[in-house]
């Protein structure tokens, strides 16, 4: 039978992508909403199967940094958006994410906090907290982040962001050349928020004194930030050199295939977190969505402000794992480390989350032959691709 999913459950007949990055012919117990055992050719009699043999089954895509897609919008005081959302980014075999916001002041921002501090998910991605892009971002790098949103350095305002998520708060970007942004960084840190550094304009000196000071990556890599230059490696060469996570938009317009490429061999696929920026839009044919005061539009596959300013990504992170393979940059197996197991790393979730082993949650994908999503499960409970 091919439904929703029993306490024990036999997936059988797949090709299963491994924690190392290898893809086994295997089967898959599942119990309770955990990976029991993952083995060759296991008898389990008496339970659920669900025949799967032509599928690839990859550990569920989690997305660090997403602002909405399928005409919803995670930019919202509304939970019943961010719901709807989740349900809608399961067919896209996200089973996990993190709402990210960016508005046009701390105000509103706090509500959109507030929002994912009490949205509850049913039948669709896990809502696992929220995502800060910004405030506290350098003005001259901020892209198409709504004008009024970069602000100071400022522990209290921090504060006020932080009582709003209701202890939702996981990851925020800061710019570390701006003053009084180590304090910050080190109060996030003590805070248990992890800090990304991006929309900056610092230098390889003030990157690396950034990430000395406790963040453990860099936002969309190479997109919003000083460029690296043989002179002046900026955030990319002290990220590299730190050890930091590098967000990846492998859309194909944020950044071109050879420099996704070339980010995935410098920091190798441990250190890459594939995400889609995406945006209300994503995943549509047409669209718009509104920045602050300002609209931006979707044409031919990218979202641009009047000026031409990239305003996020349409794709979704099936269509992100795709361009990897596609491209030749990595095969199956790495590109789930890549969309699956280097981003519950950067969430300290390595042990719960990202792996398709025994004790692990089981969030989980089966791909058809052309990398389609055919089937999504979230903690054991299929949620998408049910006959």
């Amino acid at each position: 039978m091919i439904g929703g999913m029993s306490d024990r459950i036999f997936l059988r007949g797949a090709r299963v992508a491994m924690p190392d990055g290898t893809v086994e012919a295997a089967d898959v117990v599942v119990e309770d909403g955990t990976f029991a055992e993952v083995a060759y050719r296991i008898e389990a009699g008496g339970v659920e199967v669900v025949e799967l043999a032509g599928y690839t089954l990859v550990p569920g895509f989690i997305d660090l940094h997403v602002h909405g897609g399928g005409g919803h919008s995670l930019i919202t005081p509304d939970c019943s958006e961010i719901e709807a959302y989740a349900r809608w980014a399961a067919g896209q075999g996200a089973t996990g994410f993190l709402a990210t916001v960016c508005t046009g002041s701390l105000e509103g921002a706090m509500g959109c906090l507030e929002a994912v501090g009490a949205a509850r998910v049913d039948g669709g991605a896990e809502l696992l907290g929220a995502n800060l892009e910004g405030p506290f971002v350098n003005e001259q790098r901020r892209g198409a982040l709504p004008e009024s949103w970069p602000q100071a350095a400022n522990v209290g305002a921090f504060r006020r962001l932080l009582g709003a998520a209701g202890g939702e708060l996981r990851l925020m970007t800061v710019a570390p050349e701006l003053p009084g942004a180590l304090g910050l960084i080190r109060e996030a840190i003590a805070e248990g928020v992890r800090v990304s550094v991006g929309h900056t304009d610092a230098t390889y000196e003030e990157a690396r004194e950034g990430l000395a000071a406790g963040a453990t990556q860099v936002t969309h890599a190479f997109n919003a930030m000083r460029p690296f230059h043989h002179r002046e490696p900026g955030p990319i060469g002290a990220a590299i050199e730190a050890g930091a996570i590098a967000e990846v938009i492998a859309d194909g317009v944020h950044l071109h295939p050879a420099a996704v490429r070339t980010l995935v061999r410098a920091f190798g696929p441990e250190r890459v977190a594939l995400i889609t920026d995406g945006v209300t839009p994503a995943g549509l044919e047409s669209g718009t969505f509104r920045i602050g005061a300002i609209e931006a539009t979707r044409n031919d596959g990218e979202m641009r402000l009047p000026d031409g300013t990239i305003a996020g990504s349409v794709a979704t992170m099936a269509d992100v794992f795709r361009n990897v393979v596609k491209w030749g940059i990595a095969d199956v197996g790495t590109a789930s480390v890549m969309a699956s197991g280097t981003p519950a790393r950067a969430l300290g979730l390595e042990g719960r989350k990202g792996r398709i082993a025994a004790g692990c949650d089981a969030d989980l994908v089966a791909l058809t032959d052309d990398l389609q999503v055919a089937k999504t499960w979230v903690a054991g409970k299929l949620v998408f691709g049910g006959e």
